[in-house]
């Protein structure tokens, strides 16, 4: 089992494309997150992410030392943020500890964050 918090994300999601009915609903339940050129995020948890604008690259450190770009995500890419004992059914090869992770802004990004009630009208998510 993973220890602590992790991170899973969608390669393929298009969020906008997929749920192009809500997003004007959805936008008035997100929290706004905009990330400067080179900016790290600390996400909190558990929240689900959905990058409105720009890129997001996901860095794993190894335990050697080196560091692997997971997914370089762009607008309508998801991924989401949860304590260990909430995986559920989720393949643990989906899941990346959160204190061995990265997340950096490509050049100015925004982000919006919900919790999972807030997502609950919107399609499977990845």
């Amino acid at each position: 089992m993973t220890p602590g918090p992790v991170l899973r994300f969608g390669r393929n999601s298009h969020f906008f494309v997929e749920n192009a009915g809500i997003v004007e609903e959805l936008e008035t339940r997100r929290q706004l997150v905009t990330l400067a050129s080179d900016q790290l995020l600390h996400p909190a948890i558990p929240l689900h992410y959905i990058v409105r604008k720009g890129k997001v690259r996901i860095s794993q450190f190894l335990d050697d030392g080196r560091e692997i770009t997971r997914a370089v995500l762009q607008a309508g890419s998801v991924f989401y943020t949860f304590p260990t004992e909430d995986h559920g059914d989720k393949p643990a090869a989906d899941l990346y500890c959160l204190s061995r992770l990265v997340i950096m802004a490509l050049g100015e990004a925004e982000l919006w964050a919900f919790s999972e009630d807030q997502l609950a009208d919107c399609k499977e998510l990845p």
